[in-house]
């Protein structure tokens, strides 16, 4: 905190940043909003700075180069997956199908099936999600049936119907169930009607 307080000090920021935010006043007014990345490198170069200006040991240094490191540093984005697992290809090496990543199944690559991805370009650049429409719909139907068995139990022990020790164990086992992804399968919804 120490070394936090004599950046600000050098920085010539007189008053304190809660106080900006309790006055009212929008504390980045005028300011343009920073990247990760130069948050970090300004970070990492004015505690460098600050740690040299006050002879600060070389293995405290270290410490705090490492806890900024550990939780400023800029990390890749997304979660990575092996495209080649997760796809398969026809002979011509386009995409035929996709593993859903909620059910594990395969499922052909169209837009009947998966998502469009909007901000990229989908796995193995054919703008789809891995997300399939009908795993998403089993487990939008799951949360909805586990948020009215939660408040059945609830209303249940507030009326006196049980114990608030049974309504737990049965919110615990009601907890404890997943989605069923069984019934998704590779045939197109009108068909499957």
């Amino acid at each position: 905190m120490f070394i936090f307080k004599m950046i600000i000090k050098s920085h010539g920021l007189r008053r304190p940043l809660n106080y900006l935010i309790n006055s009212g006043e929008d504390p980045l007014k005028g300011y343009q909003m920073a990247t990760k990345k130069e948050i970090f490198e300004t970070v990492s170069k004015e505690v460098g700075a600050v740690c040299t200006k006050f002879n600060v040991p070389a293995n405290v240094k270290a410490e705090l180069e490492s806890i900024i490191e550990a939780n400023l540093a800029p990390k890749a984005g997304g979660a990575t997956v092996n495209v080649d697992e997760v796809t398969k290809k026809d002979a011509n090496g386009k995409v035929t199908q996709i593993l859903c990543s909620v059910s594990g199944k395969w499922l052909p690559a169209t837009k009947e099936f998966f998502y469009e991805d909007k901000v990229g370009k989908g796995i193995a650049d054919t703008g789809l999600k891995r997300l399939s429409r009908q795993a998403e719909s089993i487990r939008k139907q799951y949360i909805k049936t586990l948020t009215a068995t939660e408040k059945a139990i609830m209303a249940d022990v507030l009326d006196g119907k049980m114990t608030p020790e049974q309504g737990k164990a049965k919110l615990e086992k009601a907890k404890a169930t997943k989605p069923d992804y069984s019934s998704v399968t590779a045939t197109p919804a009108k068909e499957a009607e």
